[in-house]
């Protein structure tokens, strides 16, 4: 999301060292889509229809097939909580290192150099913390802080959305979503890898955003929104986000 900007950490992942203008916006995409960030539990919501049905619930229209969008008293909070583990943490972040070196030796030591250098994972986790969601002890905000990141970027924009549209998109989640048949170590590595994989995306985005390179920052936003079309039939451009939270386009 805004305000971040490691560019440098990106290049390092890339393997490019002769400046910005080299840079591949695809190659980030591709690392991101193709070495686990999306995991298994992320994708079982996704299946489920979650975020459409938040979307729908909202225009009160009918979401097509499932019921686990309805929108009821929220559930007892403790079923987000999460405690996190150090080791947990270190596990998820070698084992995406690992996945891409499997693929590309080179890049997964570069990533590897990168993430260890600049710890962007910490400093997302502040800077969500800033907006009022706290992903790393709260599973409903890691879902939030992702899925109106992704957002953000598949349509364009350049501000965070505002204090009550996060909180309203977090109350959707809240009322929504359901993982209290998962243990803590399954919420945190569920809401790490989301953290991740908004990292690899926003990162690129906001290069091209504070580039001024307006083409460039397009391929971004469009890369992430092809990739939710193409991956989970979701289209992020057909949902707003108001202070009434997330819904679709009439």
């Amino acid at each position: 999301m805004k305000k971040l900007h490691w560019l440098t950490l990106i290049l390092c992942i890339l393997g490019i060292n002769e400046g910005y203008g080299q840079y591949d916006p695809g190659a980030t995409m591709m690392i991101a889509q193709n070495n686990m960030l999306y995991n298994n539990t992320i994708q079982s919501f996704v299946n489920q229809n979650i975020i459409n049905d938040l979307a729908y619930a909202n225009t009160k229209k009918k979401p097509s097939g499932n019921t686990a969008g309805k929108v009821g008293l929220p559930p007892n909070a403790s079923v987000f909580r999460i405690v996190p583990d150090g080791q947990t943490s270190i596990e998820v972040k070698q084992t995406i290192v690992d996945n891409l070196k499997k693929k590309n030796p080179i890049s997964g030591q570069n990533l590897e150099k990168a993430l260890n250098q600049y710890s962007p994972f910490p400093a997302y986790i502040k800077l969500l913390n800033s907006l009022g969601l706290d992903v790393q002890h709260n599973y409903a905000d890691a879902f939030t802080a992702y899925i109106l990141g992704m957002w953000r970027i598949a349509n364009g924009q350049s501000a965070n959305p505002s204090t009550a549209m996060i909180q309203a998109v977090r109350r959707q989640v809240a009322q929504t979503i359901r993982p209290s048949a998962w243990n803590n170590r399954q919420k945190q590595v569920a809401a790490e890898y989301m953290i991740y994989e908004l990292i690899f995306a926003n990162e690129p985005y906001e290069g091209s955003r504070k580039a001024g390179d307006k083409r460039q920052m397009k391929l971004d936003s469009d890369a992430v929104q092809q990739r939710f079309l193409s991956s989970n039939n979701m289209d992020l451009r057909s949902m707003v986000v108001t202070d009434q939270g997330l819904t679709k386009k009439r």
